[in-house]
């Protein structure tokens, strides 16, 4: 009966070893080396993020934003362009699928996504798979913003 026992207890050892694997369609968000900030942004030519967080002073606030925004997306381009877009769902049906257009770039140590040349927003956290910044208000108050790659 002890020998059943100690099978059984291997058995799922190693079964509940193997359920903790990584699938092999799961992408790995530590950046190969050598990839730029830019790649990381912006991809090979261009690549699409969409809010997931956003906490204000750290309290999430996220979920007080209208459901019709939260699929709005941003797209980031190797040529220093992005747009903002409506995503699936409009709030009003007259407003445009694009709504923002501009510029982006980074300061020289590539700590900071400036936006237009004026938001400057810290990078807490950027790679293939997920970007985080932050900004500080005129009132004082510290935004942060979680995206994830689409």
């Amino acid at each position: 009966m002890k020998k059943i026992y100690t099978w059984v207890l291997m058995l799922s050892v190693v079964f509940g070893l193997t359920q903790c694997s990584k699938t092999s369609n799961e992408e790995d968000p530590t950046p190969a080396p050598g990839v730029t900030k830019t790649e990381l942004l912006a991809g090979k030519s261009l690549k699409t993020w969409v809010m997931i967080s956003s906490k204000i002073d750290g309290k999430d606030v996220f979920n007080q934003s209208l459901v019709c925004s939260r699929d709005d997306h941003t797209v980031y381009r190797t040529d220093k362009t992005y747009e903002v877009n409506e995503g699936e769902t409009k709030c009003y049906s007259q407003d445009p699928q694009i709504y923002e257009k501009g510029t982006w770039s980074f300061n020289t140590d590539e700590t900071e996504l400036i936006i237009n040349n004026e938001q400057r927003f810290k990078i807490l956290e950027l790679n293939n798979t997920t970007l985080r910044l932050s900004i500080k208000t005129l009132f004082g108050e510290t935004i942060e913003r979680t995206f994830k790659k689409i």
